[in-house]
């Protein structure tokens, strides 16, 4: 069965074929008039204007073939459309109706091509497009225009609003979760938007990658409503942040000599309204104020440490602890406030391993040199973390939540046991989240891990009223 992505290809060659080949035609044709309208019509000239309509054929059949190779409208190895084709029919379609834009990755590519060849990879894209096509003509979609967008990416175009298609995709995601190509697995990611609030293409590209990046990461919430029109909160998440309307919230965490808490944060709008993660950090990451709002998260964290004996808590991304201007603004919070020395951790949780390792090291270095302890996130949970424990020098790890879930579960405590001896050798604190009931906290001191944060032993505070006074 033909792709409608082949039957458009061969179409679009025809359609080349005709407005290329027509002028030859009525060239010919009128040659031939001319020729044969004449009274004195010798077979010489009969025979010089055959040849010369013939080069001139010949001429434009070769410049046929290679405009023909700048004209494809599909991709060489998928046969899918080409981005720029792809896109152009999205915009005419989009001007006069709601599209849906479907974004389905092969998340495991890079390690096909490694691990089984590129030519294995190109296999299995081109196995992938059957797949799709063939799901969605089952269910009576036969014209599926789609795209191979770049890597494993595929785009697909539908008429209509996305919820239209929620359950259609959660079928697929369930039928080829477990999905296998000639014994190579396959593993696929799904997102949808359409175009209600996102017109421009650019724009609906980049929603569409954040949406499977927070998907990947687990950030996004049940009750994630996506019917935020861009402008808006964009303008909301600039104000919310000129003014710092900042939701703040700590936890307890239990119960060695020093007194810990977590600092959390939530960015509000005008109305009081929460401000969702994955709209707003993407979002400042591409205008470049991600740095500036996580320093005035440290800088209402630095305040708070100052005015007692707590040592307080706060998640950064190792981006910003990278970043030169950050540490500058990191030391002068401390110079301005050095009650808070020693008293704040900045935990760090990284999903790819630093490209300049050794500077990374020079820089938490830095930071605990200046007063800031170095903690990591995610430990047993992210290789990252136990890369990190060994390059440098950190104060306290926490445990992935997944070993808090599973806690009472006798193979989870011994590998709990063997990465907590593998910290405390490697001369850091542990502690572990999510400790819901006493039997759960009687297994954590039993393992001797040093800290125990949950509901068991504080729920989360929320703190605006007192903070008021910080921030001033």
């Amino acid at each position: 069965m033909a792709f409608y992505t082949e039957e458009k290809e061969r179409s679009h060659r025809f359609v080349l074929a005709l407005r290329m080949g027509l002028p030859i035609f009525l060239l010919s044709a009128v040659s031939l008039f001319t020729l044969f309208s004449q009274l004195h019509t010798t077979l010489s000239s009969l025979i010089i204007l055959s040849l010369i309509l013939l080069a001139m054929a010949i001429y434009f059949i070769f410049f046929l073939i290679n405009q023909s190779s700048y004209e494809r409208i599909t991709d060489s190895v998928t046969y899918t459309f080409t981005p720029e084709y792809f896109f152009k029919l999205y915009n005419r379609w989009s001007k006069t109706q709601t599209c849906t834009l479907v974004l389905i990755t092969i998340d495991n590519l890079a390690l096909i091509n490694e691990r089984y060849g590129m030519k294995n990879g190109d296999f299995i894209l081109k196995e992938a497009v059957i797949q799709i096509n063939d799901f969605f003509a089952l269910k009576e979609i036969k014209k599926l225009p789609i795209c191979k967008y770049k890597g494993g990416s595929f785009i697909l175009l539908l008429l209509g609003e996305k919820e239209n298609y929620s359950s259609l995709l959660e079928l697929f995601c369930a039928k080829y979760r477990e999905n296998s190509i000639h014994e190579i697995e396959i593993a696929f990611s799904v997102v949808s938007l359409d175009n209600k609030f996102f017109k421009d293409q650019e724009e609906v590209l980049t929603r569409l990658y954040e949406l499977q990046y927070f998907q990947k990461d687990k950030k996004i919430e049940d009750d994630y409503d996506d019917k935020v029109i861009p402008s808006e909160l964009e303008y909301s998440v600039l104000r919310a942040l000129e003014y710092r309307r900042y939701s703040v919230a700590t936890q307890i965490i239990c119960c060695e000599l020093a007194s810990i808490v977590e600092v959390t944060f939530k960015l509000m709008d005008e109305n009081g309204n929460y401000l969702h993660q994955s709209r707003f950090v993407p979002f400042l990451n591409r205008i470049g104020k991600f740095r500036e709002y996580e320093e005035h998260l440290l800088e209402i964290v630095v305040k708070m440490a100052a005015q007692g004996e707590v040592i307080h808590v706060i998640t950064l991304s190792a981006a910003t602890l990278r970043n030169s201007l950050f540490f500058q603004r990191a030391l002068e919070f401390l110079q301005r406030y050095p009650e808070a020395q020693n008293k704040i951790i900045l935990v760090l949780d990284e999903k790819e391993y630093s490209p300049n390792i050794k500077r990374f090291k020079e820089q938490i270095a830095q930071y605990r040199a200046v007063g800031y302890k170095i903690g990591l996130d995610r430990f047993g949970g992210n290789h990252i973390t136990l890369m990190y424990l060994k390059e440098f020098q950190v104060d306290f790890v926490r445990f992935d939540l997944l070993y808090s879930r599973h806690i009472k579960e006798e193979k989870y405590q011994n590998i709990i046991q063997g990465l907590n001896i593998t910290a405390h050798l490697c001369g850091a604190i542990t502690w572990i989240g999510m400790i819901e009931d006493a039997e759960s906290d009687k297994i954590a001191k039993h393992l001797k891990i040093n800290y125990r944060q949950g509901n068991y032993h504080g729920k989360i505070t929320n703190i605006n009223e007192n903070i008021k006074e910080v921030l001033k």
